[in-house]
């Protein structure tokens, strides 16, 4: 995997054969398919590492004592650093979860899906505490997901990659926890 992730950052995935991971590893690419099944299954594997630090981060997050609204402008602007350092600065990284989003993999759906359950999470803590709104967690949860697209999207944060991209992330959060406030 390592290998094979390596090869994906310098040449690209488009371009990145089995045969090549395995000459790297100085094997057969049928060595190589007795670990993994296809190009693919080499793809999702990695997909699942880089977004599992992500989870990790954000787990971490929600664990910690701060007060909801803390913990989700933690999480959102976390994200947004998190897919601003791997995919802008790692282009060919990048050019993988383009084609991944294309073809909605199902390891993106999946994190997809995980997010919203994180944001449902924490703003649930915070309607019990008064933080929020009384909200139905998991719609609201669904809607803040859509209202940080912009920050959490790979491909807008890499168009969006600016110096003031920090500082708009921090207003666009701002406006989102004014909005759940009761």
């Amino acid at each position: 995997m390592e290998t094979a992730e390596e090869h994906f950052r310098r040449v690209g995935y488009a371009k990145t054969a089995v045969a090549d991971i395995a000459a790297a590893l100085a094997m057969s690419p049928a060595n190589v398919y007795r670990f993994f099944p296809s190009k693919s299954a080499i793809r999702d594997a990695i997909c699942h590492k880089l977004l599992g630090q992500e989870h990790a981060m954000i787990e971490e997050i929600i664990a910690s004592p701060e007060p909801a609204a803390i913990r989700l402008e933690r999480i959102i602007l976390g994200i947004n650093r998190y897919n601003r350092a791997q995919f802008v600065r790692e282009k060919r990284l990048h050019d993988m979860v383009e084609v991944a989003m294309a073809e909605n993999w199902e390891a993106i759906q999946a994190h997809c899906d995980k997010i919203k359950g994180y944001y449902a999470a924490v703003i649930a803590e915070g309607i019990a505490s008064g933080e929020f709104a009384a909200l139905d967690p998991v719609t609201t949860a669904e809607s803040v997901f859509m209202l940080c697209a912009s920050l959490c999207h790979p491909t807008l944060v890499a168009q969006n990659n600016h110096e003031n991209a920090e500082n708009e992330a921090r207003r666009t959060v701002s406006l989102i926890l004014r909005s759940l406030r009761p």
